[in-house]
C-alpha cells in the first residue's frame, strides 16, 4: 500500500510546521491552474526560506509538474467530483471480486465501469474548458487509463485521490501499477494528499490495520482462553462426532473440485479484463490514427481543391486567349483580302493608267500630223 500523509511525523514542533506548510504548498499547487506552477512553487520556496523554513524550502521546490492528464485529474479531485467517489466505490467492489474469482460479479459491473471511465473522462474535459484548456484526445486517453489503474490497484486509487497527481497511470491487465514518480511526495516518500484526517477517498483498511483491529479485539476480550478451558467436553463430544468428521472428510473432494473451478472462472474473468483493457487502449491508438489520417486527408483534399481551382482559373485563361486569337486570325484575315483587293486595284489602276497614256500619246501624233 502506498503510504499517505494522514498521521504527523515524529519529530517536533517545527517538523510538523514543516510538514502542514509543505502539504498546504502542494493543495494549492496541484490545484491551481497549470500555468501557474511554476512561478507560484518559485514564491512559495522564496516565502519560505524567508521563513526560515529550509527543509520545508526545500522539499516545495521537488515538488514536480503535473501533466496535462493528471492536471485535469486533480482538478476534479480537489473540486470533489461526485464521479471520483463513483470510481473509488466501484474499484473496491470490483477488486473484491476479482479477490474472490467471482466472474459473473466482473460481468456484472462491466457496464457500470465502462460509464464511470466515460463519465470520469468527460468531467477533466469539463473542467479542463472550464479553466481555458482543451484536451486532446491523446490526453483523454491517458485520463481513462489512469482510471482503469484506479479501478485495478488500489495503491493507484491512493494516489490518484490524493490530489497530488504527477502524471498518468497506465495498468497492463497484470501485477500492480507503476507508481514511481506518480504523486507528489515528502522527502521520506509519504505521498501527499489533499484531503487533511483520514484516508484517502476510497482507501480501504489495509492487512496491518485490519490485524491491529483484530489484536484490539482479542486484547478486550480476556475471556477466550478460559472458556477453551473450560469447555473440555467439547472434546468429548468432538470425538462421538467422528463419523461426521469423515463424511466432511469424504466431501472434500467436491469442495476442491468446486475451488478449482472458482480458481479456473477468476483466471478466464482476469484474462477477459485484461484482454478487454488491452483491446481499449488498441482502440484508443486506432481512433487517434483515424482522426490523424483525417486530418491529412481533409489537408489533401483543400490542396486537391485549390488545384481544381487554379486549373479551372487557367482553363478559363486558356479559353480567353483562344477567343482572341480567333478574333485576330478573322481580323487578319480581313484584313488580308482588303490588301489583296487593294493590290488588285493599284495593278487595275496601273494599267488604265499605262492605257490612257498611250490613248494620250496617239492623239498627240495625229496632232502634229494635221499641222
Amino acid at each position: 500500500m502506498t503510504p499517505t500523509d494522514d498521521k504527523p511525523g515524529a519529530g517536533g514542533d517545527n517538523d510538523q510546521q514543516s510538514h502542514d506548510l509543505v502539504r498546504e504548498a502542494a493543495a494549492q499547487l496541484y490545484a491551481g491552474a497549470l500555468s501557474d506552477f511554476i512561478p507560484l512553487r518559485t514564491n512559495m520556496v522564496k516565502t519560505a526560506k524567508a521563513d526560515g523554513q529550509k527543509d520545508a524550502a526545500k522539499e516545495i521546490g521537488t515538488l514536480r509538474k503535473p501533466s496535462v492528464a493528471a492536471w485535469a485529474l486533480n482538478q476534479l479531485v480537489h473540486n470533489g467530483a461526485t464521479v471520483i467517489k463513483r470510481l473509488a466505490d466501484l474499484g473496491a467492489r470490483l477488486r473484491r471480486a476479482t479477490a474472490q474469482l467471482d466472474a459473473p460479479a466482473i460481468a456484472a459491473l462491466r457496464g457500470e465501469r465502462d460509464t464511470v471511465l466515460a463519465d470520469l473522462v468527460a468531467a477533466a474535459a469539463e473542467a479542463s474548458i472550464e479553466s481555458g484548456q482543451k484536451l486532446s484526445s491523446a490526453v483523454e486517453s491517458e485520463v481513462r487509463n489512469t482510471g482503469i489503474a484506479a479501478l485495478a490497484d488500489e495503491a493507484a486509487e491512493t494516489v490518484l485521490t490524493s490530489g497530488t497527481l504527477t502524471r498518468a497511470l497506465s495498468y497492463s491487465g497484470f501485477g500492480e501499477v507503476d507508481l514511481s514518480e506518480a504523486a507528489a511526495t515528502t522527502s521520506t516518500g509519504v505521498v501527499l494528499t489533499s484531503i487533511r484526517g483520514g484516508r484517502a477517498a476510497g482507501q480501504a483498511a489495509g492487512p496491518d490495520d485490519t490485524a491491529a483491529e483484530a489484536a484490539d479485539e482479542i486484547d478486550d476480550d480476556g475471556t477466550h482462553e478460559e472458556e477453551s478451558a473450560d469447555n473440555g467436553t467439547g472434546e468429548e463430544e468432538t470425538a462421538d462426532n467422528g463419523a461426521g468428521e469423515e463424511e466432511t472428510a469424504d466431501n472434500g473432494a467436491g469442495e476442491e473440485e468446486t475451488a478449482d473451478d472458482g480458481a479456473e472462472e477468476g483466471a478466464a474473468a482476469l484474462a477477459e479484463a485484461a484482454a478487454a483493457a488491452e483491446h481499449e487502449q488498441r482502440l484508443a491508438q486506432a481512433e487517434e490514427a483515424l482522426a490523424t489520417a483525417e486530418r491529412e486527408i481533409g489537408r489533401r483534399r483543400s490542396a486537391v481543391d485549390a488545384a481544381r481551382n487554379r486549373t479551372e482559373a487557367t482553363r478559363q485563361r486558356i479559353q480567353k486567349l483562344k477567343d482572341q486569337l480567333e478574333r485576330a486570325q478573322a481580323d487578319d484575315d480581313e484584313a488580308l483580302e482588303k490588301l489583296t483587293a487593294a493590290v488588285s486595284a493599284a495593278k487595275q489602276a496601273a494599267t488604265d493608267l499605262e492605257t490612257a497614256r498611250e490613248h494620250l500619246s496617239g492623239l498627240q501624233d495625229q496632232g502634229h500630223e494635221q499641222k
